[in-house]
C-alpha cells in the first residue's frame, strides 16, 4: 500500500481524481459498521489507514471522527489493528443513542433485537419513539433509532418510508436488510470493543476542540465527514449553516489538527474555503432512490 504524507498546501492546481487503486480498502469482515449510511466512507479505509501509517507515532495512533454517522471506517480500521482507540462523536442524539446502546448496554441490546419481531406496526411504533426522543440518551431512542436505520429506504432515520412501502405489496419487504444472525455477530464485536472506543454527544467544533486539547497530535488523525452543504437538511437532522462550514474550515487550516483528512459534497463554497489545501475529486456511491455515483471532494 502506498503511504500518504497529508497536509501540504497546493496551490494553483487543478482538482484530478483520487486513484483509490492504490490504497486497496481494507477488509472488514466481522467488524462492519451494524448500521446502513447513504455515502458512507468504509470505501476510504486503505487511504485513511495510509495515512495513519505515515504518523511520526512510535507508541499506537488514535483516530477520531467528529461527525461519525455509521462509522465504517473507524470500526475497519480498529478492527484490523491500524489503530489503538478511536473516538467517536455524533451531535443527533438519537445516532448517539444507538452507538451508547451498543457500546453501553450490549447484552440487552442483543436481547431485544431477538425479541423484537420485523414487522410494519414495530415500524410505526418506533417511529414515535423518535418523534418523541429528548436531548440525552435513551436506550429506547437507540434501539428506535437502529430498527429504523435497518428497515427503512437507503437507511435513512427521518424523512423515508419502509422498504417495501406502507402496504408492502412490493418484491423488497420491510426485513430486507434486516440480517439478524449478521446484524448480531457486528453488534458482538463492537461490544468486546467498547473498551476502546470513546463515545461524545458534542457539536463537531466544539468536539475538535477538546480533542486537539487532550490527545497527542502527532499520533491522531481526524477524519471530518461533516452534514454536507446541497443535502445536509435533507440527509441530516443536524444540518450545518454556511457560518459553520466556516468555522470549521478556520479550525482545521488553523492546524489545530495537525493531520486531518476531509470530505465534503462538491459545492463551490467548500472550494473556496479550502482554496490553497491539496483537493482531489472522490466517486462515491449513494443509493437514496435509485444507485448513482457523486464527486464528492477530498482534502487534506
Amino acid at each position: 500500500m502506498k503511504k500518504l504524507g497529508i497536509g501540504q498546501p497546493i496551490v494553483g492546481t487543478e482538482i484530478q481524481h483520487i486513484n483509490l487503486d492504490a490504497y486497496p480498502r481494507l477488509s472488514s469482515v466481522g467488524y462492519f459498521s451494524p448500521l446502513r449510511y447513504p455515502g458512507g466512507k468504509g470505501f476510504l479505509t486503505g487511504y485513511l489507514a495510509s495515512a495513519i501509517e505515515a504518523l511520526p507515532s512510535e507508541n499506537g495512533a488514535s483516530y477520531v471522527e467528529p461527525y461519525c454517522g455509521g462509522a465504517g471506517a473507524a470500526l475497519a480500521l480498529l478492527g484490523q489493528g491500524k489503530v489503538d482507540r478511536v473516538y467517536l462523536n455524533d451531535r443527533d442524539v438519537r445516532v448517539y443513542s444507538i452507538w451508547r446502546a451498543m457500546l453501553q448496554e450490549n447484552q440487552r441490546f442483543l436481547e431485544v433485537l431477538k425479541a423484537t419481531p420485523v414487522t410494519l406496526k414495530t415500524w410505526r411504533e418506533s417511529r414515535e419513539v423518535l418523534e418523541d426522543a429528548g436531548d440525552s440518551y435513551s436506550f429506547e431512542v437507540g434501539f428506535a433509532a437502529y430498527f429504523i436505520n435497518r428497515t427503512s429506504r437507503s437507511g435513512i432515520i427521518f424523512g423515508s418510508g419502509p422498504i417495501g412501502g406502507y402496504k408492502q405489496q412490493g418484491n423488497w419487504k420491510i426485513d430486507a436488510r434486516y440480517y439478524k444472525e449478521t446484524m448480531e455477530r457486528r453488534i458482538q464485536w463492537l461490544g468486546s470493543q467498547s473498551r476502546k472506543i470513546a463515545l461524545s454527544n458534542e457539536d463537531g467544533l466544539p468536539f475538535l476542540r477538546r480533542c486537539t486539547k487532550q490527545l497527542d497530535g502527532a499520533s491522531t488523525l481526524y477524519f471530518v465527514d461533516p452534514p454536507y452543504v446541497q443535502a445536509g437538511s435533507r440527509l441530516y437532522l443536524n444540518a450545518m449553516n454556511d457560518k459553520l462550514h466556516r468555522d470549521l474550515a478556520t479550525f482545521l487550516k488553523s492546524d489545530a489538527c495537525k493531520h486531518w483528512v476531509l470530505t465534503y459534497d462538491n459545492d463551490p463554497l467548500i472550494r473556496e474555503l479550502y482554496d490553497g489545501r491539496k483537493m482531489s475529486y472522490l466517486s462515491v456511491n449513494y443509493s437514496l432512490r435509485k444507485t448513482r455515483k457523486e464527486n464528492e471532494l477530498l482534502v487534506r
